[in-house]
């Protein structure tokens, strides 16, 4: 062993700590570099009691709701917190202007740099976009390093628009449903760390009782702006056998958060909502298990009056359309932290009705159709 293994061996052993902590000293020097939080949670009355980690250290702080929360490390902007967030009553909105992407992934360098690029916030990350709607069509979670900061962002952002006379939608994707149930597979290792130093579950960091946890369980699956549908993955044909009204959709998914498979299993309209075929999860405009037709597509449309459907959830390189311009495709691949694009429509100097795509240098580029690669 290196001489300086033998110093620190011996310190360690001086001070108590064991043989064990010694082997996972490597672990420890990693845990000391994590910044995160705040998670935060409703105590009885109108008290919140805040967690950090700081430099690989558990902070704490339990003070009234009604007082702006003053960041210490993680996300870095004071917070008001809200009351418990109730869904909203509409599923169909009406916007003069819209934006809209997914998939994001905890990459907020990328989330922020392409909304201030095309004027939706502006350099101090407020909301810049007056009646306009955002829509994130669902995947914030799980992957990137940022999950928290992104959370806390659309948070804020979310109140902004509203005062604005605008609205910002947040999607339910399918690692959102999956971390609500602790299907922790793809958790980034900064939020492993995180677990061990606060001592408890990531899962438990986003329960019913956590301002985060309560606001994502009042977050839709479904929406409506104008005559595009909004769903993280698609919606096939066997979604009309359902009998269910969007907000009926909603509903479901909203009361089943957290459930097992086991559990969903049970009930035929969760098994197909949170199957293959189901709204979080299909990828059958693409590719693979219930592929659709140009004219199945339109007629489902039709019944569902809507003119298209614009999808995240499957990664390409950009935002494509697909099935006629039945389909907008919005998941540009921002999870790998390098590139991504933001949909747009109505937008200054933009043509009237045209959808374009924005990229991170500001370029608004025409929406091509996507060709498959040969090797597809």
């Amino acid at each position: 062993m290196h001489k300086k293994g033998w110093l620190l061996l011996a310190l360690v052993l001086q001070a108590g700590l064991g043989l064990s902590w010694f082997f996972d000293w490597p672990l420890h020097l990693q845990q000391s570099q994590v910044q995160d939080g705040p998670y935060v949670f409703f105590e009885h009355g109108q008290t919140i009691n805040a967690l950090w980690v700081c430099d690989g250290e558990k902070q704490q702080l339990q003070q009234a709701k009604s007082t702006l929360l003053a960041p210490r490390c993680g996300y870095a902007k004071p917070l008001q917190i809200r009351d418990r967030a109730e869904p909203l009553p509409m599923v169909k909105f009406s916007a003069p202007k819209l934006a809209a992407l997914s998939d994001i992934h905890g990459q907020f360098h990328l989330l922020q740099a392409l909304l201030q690029q095309h004027g939706i916030i502006d350099a101090q990350q407020h909301w810049l976009f007056g009646d306009g709607h955002l829509v994130i069509a669902g995947d914030v979670m799980d992957r990137g390093p940022a999950v928290t900061e992104i959370l806390w962002f659309l948070y804020q952002l979310e109140q902004q628009a509203r005062e604005a006379g605008g609205q910002l939608h947040l999607l339910l994707g399918n690692h959102e449903t999956m971390v609500l149930r602790g299907d922790l597979r793809y958790l980034n290792d900064k939020y492993q760390q995180v677990e061990q130093v606060l001592g408890t579950s990531y899962q438990q960091l986003y329960s019913a009782d956590s301002v985060l946890g309560d606001w994502l369980r009042s977050r839709p699956v479904l929406v409506q702006v104008n005559d595009s549908l909004f769903v993280h993955a698609g919606l096939h044909p066997d979604y009309l056998a359902l009998g269910l009204s969007m907000t009926e959709v909603n509903e479901h998914y909203r009361a089943s958060l957290g459930l097992d498979k086991a559990a969903v299993k049970q009930q035929p309209v969760l098994e197909f909502l949170y199957g293959s075929l189901g709204p979080i999860w299909y990828r059958g405009y693409f590719r693979g298990k219930g592929a659709v037709s140009q004219e199945e597509l339109g007629q489902l449309l039709q019944q569902l009056h809507a003119r298209r459907v614009i999808v995240g959830h499957t990664s390409m390189d950009a935002i494509y359309s697909h099935q006629g311009g039945q389909v907008i495709s919005l998941d540009s691949n921002i999870k790998k932290g390098e590139s991504g694009e933001l949909l747009l429509w109505q937008l200054p100097g933009m043509t009237q009705g045209q959808f374009m795509r924005g990229t991170l240098n500001g370029d608004r580029l025409p929406i091509t159709t996507y060709v498959a690669p040969a090797s597809d």
